[in-house]
């Protein structure tokens, strides 16, 4: 009695926990609830973002060659400026006095000139003497283009039309031979620099049309072509620079404002889904798709990211039914409820 009594509890736990296993394996395979998307083709040019920054088109920075003492300073940084236009004015004293003791021996050295050559004609001066008076006078004359040449450097003059970006020259101060004074920048056209990954540089071509939003000046879209293609890569970034030329005809644009630039690639075809159903897994890239109402994996291939989602060119049909949310549970054939 004791025996069959052992044995019909065994027999009871057997069924208890064939129960609850079949439960709990009923309860594993209940359908999991998905949100899922069909897909359909694309076609179309894909568009890249880049960050750029204007730039001028031309900087100047103009110093005195001499050096002096600063006597008077007709600009300040801002200022508008024409090309001639007097910027800096430095003592000119010693170039003054320069210049007049160079002119007064130029104007001895014409008039010995004008006295001998008469003498000369008449065959009264020996051909040594004449030549001597006619190096005296080139060396004279000489003279006194280097020292109106040193007078003329003591007043600065604009090289260019532009702005005045810095102004270094302060009266009463003194500049340094070479020191720059004022740097005139060209405003009346600019350029956006911006950098190009070594993957993406084979697609920007010299010529090529690009689209600029400035957001400093409520996000003015301007439209201008590729004018520079760098050459050499950043070591850094593995990046190149690229230089958008625009004109800048009312002067609003300025160096150093931060925009966007546009560009559009050759034409692609897939399929764009959300970038959230990507999965990377070790073969590569994949996607849940339901087939035949059960989860599955499908590896894919992505060209582009674009900004609505990812680009797939290959993996995908049309009419696929993949799977945007509730991933987390899914298995290979696990039933999905949509």
């Amino acid at each position: 009695m004791k025996k069959i009594t052992i044995i019909v509890a065994f027999i009871l736990s057997f069924l208890a926990f064939s129960g609850c296993k079949q439960k709990t394996v009923q309860e594993e395979r209940k359908p999991i609830p998905v949100e899922v998307m069909v897909v359909d083709t694309v076609a179309g040019g894909m568009t890249r973002t880049y960050v750029g920054e204007v730039e001028e088109n031309l900087s100047v920075a103009v110093s005195f060659p001499m050096g002096g003492r600063v006597e008077r300073v007709y600009v300040h940084e801002g200022d508008h400026v024409r090309e001639g236009q007097t910027l800096v004015v430095i003592n000119n004293a010693n170039a003054q006095n320069a210049y007049n003791s160079a002119k007064a021996t130029l104007d001895q050295a014409e008039d010995a000139y004008k006295r001998l050559k008469k003498v000369y004609d008449q065959g009264s001066l020996a051909e040594v003497k004449w030549v001597e008076i006619q190096t005296d006078l080139e060396k004279a004359r000489s003279m006194e283009q280097i020292a109106r040449k040193q007078l003329e450097d003591c007043t600065l003059k604009a090289p260019i039309s532009g702005v005045v970006s810095a102004c270094n020259a302060k009266a009463g101060g003194s500049l340094l031979p070479g020191e720059p004074a004022v740097t005139v920048l060209d405003m009346g056209r600019i350029s956006v620099t911006f950098s190009v990954p070594e993957s993406e540089i084979s697609s920007v071509v010299v010529g090529k049309e690009a689209f600029v939003y400035v957001p400093a000046l409520n996000n003015r879209m301007l439209t201008g072509r590729i004018t520079e293609r760098g050459v050499t890569a950043s070591r850094v970034s593995h990046s190149y620079q690229v230089k958008v030329a625009f004109p800048n005809a009312d002067k609003s644009l300025l160096p150093g404002m931060v925009c966007k630039v546009l560009l559009e690639q050759p034409e692609n075809q897939g399929f764009v889904i959300p970038a959230k159903c990507v999965q990377t897994r070790p073969e590569g890239l994949s996607v849940w798709v339901v087939e035949n109402g059960k989860a599955q994996h499908r590896l894919i291939t992505s060209s582009e990211f674009v900004a609505n989602g990812v680009l797939v060119t290959s993996g995908l049909h049309p009419g696929d039914t993949i799977i945007t949310a509730g991933m987390q549970k899914l298995y290979v054939n696990a039933e999905c409820k949509m």
